[in-house]
């Protein structure tokens, strides 16, 4: 339909609020994780120079030890913000409270529990898997600082990710800055300067991580904080079994990636090792640095993506559901694609900062080039991955996760009887294979994975606030509900209320360009008006001692002659969320 019949049909919705949202939070998040894994690649770099060849055999052979965490976090700390975004999608805040409550305390216990155990229990399992003593001292004296810091670490991230609620993306960004840059600074200083071996490095990052938080804690004390742990939850002991659960059923995709991901990435490292050789495996060293910073990309959309996606899909906004994500995607395809061209042209250069030997710098230099070319799927399939737990499609966001991993072992298997360029050139199809499957299940469902529309919505538009599309709204709405054969004085009143309360937003923003979506939703006894506005922050709901009787605002005085019968305001990631009902007289019916 074009926009004029969509307007005449009461449908007149655009993409600006919602999508932009999207995009400027995922521009954030991605600063914040370009840092850390710019980090990683740093604490490779300062060791390999200043340690030596023993450090980087240390770091790499501590990898599935450090990858625990990472795997309890998606078991238990992955669905904190999409379980607490979706309850305050469906008007639940209190839900979101006590959502929070049950998962810090769930994951403070087991962090507690298994650290403590890998702390005691680290030398005899080392001692069971390998027979070189220097190398297990090196791992213990890395991992040590890292295993005493992450329970406490633990619950300040998922704190964080709690936080995503209020939409403070920046003030997180800033936090991963921070702890990056201190991460550096201090890798130099007591490992270059003090010479503090690997015990430097787990500290730098033990100290940077605890100074970083300390932006995190501060929102405790920020008035844009509307989020709290309700710990009176673990005195109920039915829903605080139940919120678990949930959380670690939203947590089953990102869990069975993380471990596929880690058994498909140890298949490739065994292949290139029999293929390659030691000069293999630091060339596929120098790929997983850059395979990280696309996939850190890939991970700071999907923050954005599914918290969007979450809170829309929670108030049944599904056309809003599909502009964040397809927002996201477009953000995901364009950096990615970026970062394509850099390795492409400056993979020589890259191979000779890693220090690749120059017998093998040509080689290096491709293999770059055609790994990269699989960075556009890489991050494709890291978006929807987030994504499809945010809609509720958890079996099918593991079904992807199966498929993808499933044929990058396969890759694997395969090049194990090639060469070391066709291991890089098997990876890649299988990635852009997967990809390719999830675009014919796309191009199948038309809808991403979400109804096509709310059968509750009798209108919905998207408009700046003036007063002439104001105005052309609210004559629109009383059509509208006249199609429905709502009562002719019932059409004018609703009209009247919505054109009120969007013209009291827009007094709040003076000489300001507003943008809304508006809904008008069908209830059993009435209906129900959404607003949502980029402006700044107001409350409707102010007390009754607090009106000026002799000149009430008009979204007041609208309440207070009762033409609405329930007022609800919320503030959630950035913006004002405003919803009214308006009842039928009671011997009406539609």
């Amino acid at each position: 339909m074009n926009a004029q019949k969509e307007q005449n049909n009461g449908v007149f919705r655009n993409s600006s609020l919602i999508a932009g949202k999207t995009k400027r939070m995922a521009l954030t998040y991605i600063e914040s994780t370009i840092c850390m894994a710019t980090v990683t690649a740093v604490d490779s770099l300062v060791a390999g120079i200043n340690i030596g060849s023993a450090a980087l055999a240390a770091i790499a052979a501590a990898g599935p030890l450090l990858a625990i965490k990472q795997i309890l976090h998606c078991i238990l700390g992955f669905g904190i913000d999409k379980m607490m975004i979706q309850a305050v999608g469906r008007g639940k805040r209190k839900e979101a409270d006590r959502i929070f409550g049950a998962v810090l305390l769930t994951v403070a216990a087991v962090y507690l529990l298994v650290y403590l155990a890998l702390i005691l229990l680290e030398r005899p399992l080392l001692e069971l898997l390998m027979e070189d003593q220097t190398l297990i001292d090196l791992m213990i004296l890395y991992t040590r600082p890292l295993f005493a810091a992450a329970p406490i670490f633990e619950v300040l991230l998922c704190i964080e990710r709690a936080f995503r609620v209020d939409g403070r993306a920046r003030l997180f960004a800033a936090r991963g800055i921070i702890t990056n840059i201190a991460n550096i600074v201090l890798d130099l200083l007591l490992v270059s300067v003090l010479g503090l071996s690997l015990s430097g490095l787990a500290w730098s990052s033990v100290i940077s991580t605890a100074l970083g938080y300390i932006v995190t804690i501060s929102h405790f004390f920020s008035p844009k904080r509307t989020v709290t742990p309700d710990f009176s939850v673990l005195f109920s002991g039915k829903e605080l079994l139940a919120l678990i659960k949930e959380d670690m059923r939203l947590g089953s995709s990102a869990t069975l990636d993380e471990v596929m991901d880690g058994l498909a990435l140890a298949a490739q490292t065994s292949v290139i090792g029999i293929v390659g050789g030691s000069g293999g495996l630091a060339i596929w060293a120098v790929y997983k640095t850059l395979r990280g910073i696309v996939l850190s990309m890939g991970n700071g959309i999907s923050a954005s993506v599914s918290t969007h996606a979450g809170l829309l899909n929670g108030q049944k906004d599904y056309d809003g559901v599909r502009y964040s994500v397809k927002k996201g995607v477009g953000i995901g395809m364009a950096s990615s694609l970026m970062a394509f061209v850099l390795v492409y042209l400056f993979a020589g250069g890259l191979a000779d900062l890693y220090r690749i030997e120059p017998e093998l710098r040509t080689l290096c230099t491709q293999c770059l080039r055609v790994g990269s070319i699989a960075f556009p799927a890489m991050a494709f399939l890291t978006v929807l991955s987030a994504y499809l737990p945010a809609v509720n499609r958890v079996g099918l966001s593991n079904l992807l996760v199966l498929i993808q991993k499933g044929l990058t072992a396969a890759s694997a298997a395969i090049a194990s009887i090639t060469d070391l360029k066709m291991v890089f050139v098997l990876y890649g199809a299988a990635l852009w294979l997967a990809a390719a499957v999830l675009l014919v299940l796309l191009a199948r469902d038309r809808f991403w994975f979400v109804p096509e529309r709310n059968p509750e919505l009798i209108m919905a538009y998207s408009i700046r606030l003036e007063p002439e599309p104001i105005s052309d709204m609210s004559t629109d709405a009383a059509r509208q509900l006249s199609a429905c054969a709502y009562p002719a004085g019932f059409c004018f009143k609703a009209a009247l209320v919505l054109e009120e309360s969007v013209n009291y937003i827009a007094r709040q923003n003076p000489g300001e360009e507003i943008l809304a979506d508006i809904q008008l939703r069908r209830r059993e006894d009435g209906v129900q008006i959404l607003i949502i506005d980029d402006g700044e922050a107001y409350n409707p709901l102010v007390s009754m001692a607090e009106i000026d009787w002799d000149k009430p605002d008009a979204l007041e005085e609208v309440v207070v002659q009762r033409l609405s019968a329930r007022v609800n305001y919320d503030r959630v990631l950035d913006l004002n969320h405003l919803s009214l009902d308006v009842n039928l007289p009671e011997q009406a019916a539609v």
